[in-house]
C-alpha cells in the first residue's frame, strides 16, 4: 500500500513537472556555421537531458572498459584462492588418511596456486614427511620457520625428524626454539626433556619436570654421576624428597652421606628405607663393607629386625647364612620367605644348594610401567622407551614397587 501510495505521488510529481515544461513560452535558437537549428523551449531541454543522459552513459561505459583487467584480475585471483583452499583442504584429508601420494599431489596442486604460504608450506612439508622424503620436509618447515605466527610448528617438525635419527642436539635445539615461538608449551618442554635425558644432561633434566617420580629419579642419576661428593649429597636429597620410597634414590643418598663422613647417618638412611620398602639394594648398600660371612649374617639380622617377617627380610638372613654356611638357619628362612609369599627364584636357590630338587620361578626383575619391557638392573629412565622414573620392581611376591 505505501509502495503504491509513493508510486503515485512521484508520478503525479514528474506529471507535474512535464506540464509546467510544457507551458514554457518562448524558443530557444543554435546556429553552427551556416546551419541555424530553432526549437521551442520544452524541446531544448528535452534535447538537453537526452544528451546529458547519453553522455552519463558514455561515461559509465568508457569506465567499465578500463576497469575490466583489474576485475578480470580480481575474478581469477578469487578463483585461484578458492581453488587452493580446496586443494589445502583435500591434502588435509588425504594427510589424515594416511594417502601419502594423494596429500601429496594436493600440496603441489595448492603451491601452484597460492604460492608458499604457510598453510601450504606445512601440508608440503607432512606430505613429504609420509613420503619419506625428509630432505623436503625439512626444507619445507625450515621455511615455516620464518613465518613468525608458523614458526612453532616449523621447529617442531625440523624437532621430531631430529629426535627420530638420533641427533639429539638439534633436537634440544629445535625444541628450546619452538618454546620460544610457543611460550608455555608442553610439547616443546616434554621434547628438550627427551632430549636432556637422551645426553644423560640430569641437571637441565630437572629443570624440565616437576613429576615426583621422574624428579627423584633424575636425581638419583645425577647423585651418582656426579664427582662432586657435595652435589651428589645435594642430588641424592632432593630425591629422596621426591619420592621417599625410591629405593635407588635411598641407595644414593646413604651413599653420599658415607663418602661425606656421615657413617652412622648414612646407616640410619638404609634402615629407614628398609622400613618403608624392603628391597635387595637396600640390603647390598648396608652390607657392603663387611666382608665376613658371620658378620654379615649379624649385619643381615639387624637390617632385618626393622621390618621382621617380611619376605625380603627372611630371603635376606637366608641368602647371608647359607653363605656363612649355617644351613640349618638358611633353610628356615628360605622356608619363611615362601611361606610369607616370596615365590621367585630366590629361595628356592637357596634350597637348591641344600640339597632339594630344582624348582622353576621366575627371578625378580625390573619392570617398566609405560612400556612393560623388562630389564635386570635399574636405571633412570626405561632403556626401551626412554620414559623417566617408569621403573618398579616386580617379584613374584608383591605388586609393582616403585624403584
Amino acid at each position: 500500500m505505501l509502495r503504491a501510495a509513493r508510486f503515485i505521488v512521484i508520478a503525479v510529481i514528474l506529471l507535474g513537472i512535464a506540464w509546467w515544461i510544457s507551458t514554457l513560452p518562448g524558443s530557444v535558437t543554435a546556429h553552427s556555421g551556416s546551419y541555424t537549428v530553432t526549437a521551442s523551449t520544452p524541446v531544448a531541454l528535452l534535447i538537453l537531458a537526452v544528451i546529458a543522459l547519453l553522455l552519463t552513459i558514455m561515461f559509465r561505459v568508457i569506465g567499465g572498459i578500463r576497469r575490466a583487467p583489474g576485475g578480470l584480475s580480481a575474478w581469477q585471483g578469487g578463483r585461484r584462492k578458492n581453488l587452493g583452499e580446496i586443494a589445502i583442504n583435500r591434502g588435509l584429508t588425504a594427510l589424515a588418511a594416511g594417502d601419502a601420494k594423494g596429500a601429496e599431489a594436493e600440496a603441489g596442486r595448492a603451491r601452484k596456486l597460492l604460492g608458499e604460504t604457510p598453510l601450504v608450506l606445512l601440508l608440503t612439508a607432512e606430505a613429504a614427511r609420509l613420503n619419506g622424503k625428509h630432505d623436503q620436509a625439512d626444507a619445507a618447515f625450515k621455511k615455516l620457520t620464518t613465518h613468525k605466527d608458523m614458526a612453532f610448528l616449523g621447529h617442531r617438525g625440523l624437532g621430531h625428524h631430529a629426535a627420530a635419527t638420533g641427533d639429539h642436539d638439534a633436537a634440544r635445539k629445535h625444541a628450546l626454539a619452538a618454546e620460544d615461538a610457543y611460550p608455555g608449551s608442553s610439547w616443546a618442554r616434554a621434547e628438550r626433556l627427551a632430549a636432556a635425558l637422551k645426553q644423560q644432561d640430569w641437571r637441565s633434566a630437572l629443570g624440565l619436570t616437576q613429576a615426583p617420580a621422574e624428579v627423584a629419579a633424575i636425581a638419583t642419576a645425577a647423585a651418582n654421576s656426579t664427582q662432586d661428593r657435595s652435589n651428589a649429597l645435594r642430588y641424592a636429597k632432593q630425591a629422596v624428597k621426591a619420592d621417599p620410597s625410591l629405593v635407588p634414590a635411598t641407595v644414593a643418598y646413604a651413599r653420599s652421606l658415607s663418602l661425606a663422613g656421615k657413617a652412622r647417618a648414612a646407616k640410619k638412611a638404609l634402615l629407614n628405607g628398609w622400613t618403608a620398602t624392603p628391597h635387595p639394594m637396600i640390603a647390598a648398600a648396608y652390607l657392603e663393607n663387611i666382608p665376613d660371612p658371620i658378620e654379615r649374617v649379624q649385619a643381615a639380622s639387624q637390617l632385618a629386625a626393622a621390618k621382621p617377617g617380611h619376605p625380603e627380610s627372611e630371603i635376606l638372613l637366608a641368602e647371608t647364612s647359607l653363605a656363612a654356611k649355617l644351613t640349618g638357619e638358611a633353610r628356615r628362612h628360605a622356608q619363611a620367605a615362601t611361606a610369607a609369599g616370596l615365590t621367585d627364584k630366590r629361595p628356592y636357590a637357596v634350597l637348591t644348594a641344600l640339597g632339594d630338587a630344582p624348582v622353576d620361578a621366575p627371578a625378580p626383575k625390573w619392570t617398566c610401567q609405560s612400556c612393560h619391557a623388562e630389564h635386570t638392573g635399574w636405571h633412570a629412565t626405561c632403556p626401551n622407551c626412554g620414559k623417566a622414573g617408569s621403573l618398579v620392581w616386580k617379584s613374584a611376591s608383591t605388586a609393582l614397587v616403585p624403584a
